[in-house]
């Protein structure tokens, strides 16, 4: 549940776990009980720089396993190019 901001009058900010839909409106406060408006902030974003986001990419994708697809005629199944049987070549 994301956290929200609240200001009440006489005791001053204070903040609530709510789901998205208790969000809107005001809430009591928990000094006072008196109604107390949301306040709405900025989200708490973080910029990196470009050498640090090639450092996370770099991490991300060397903890996941690599897909591999063979194309073309190596991905038909069956023998190899000659045909045949070949454990019967000399028979």
């Amino acid at each position: 549940m994301p956290l929200y901001e609240f200001c009440c009058e006489a005791c001053g900010p204070f903040e609530k776990f709510l789901s998205f839909g208790e969000a809107g409106g005001s809430r009591g406060c928990p000094a006072c009980g008196a109604e107390a408006p949301r306040v709405y902030s900025m989200p708490g974003v973080v910029s990196v720089s470009a050498a640090e986001r090639k450092a996370r990419l770099i991490n991300e994708r060397g903890s996941e396993p690599k897909v591999v697809k063979k194309t073309g005629e190596a991905a038909r199944p069956g023998p190899a190019r000659g045909g045949g049987r070949p454990w019967q070549i000399g028979h």
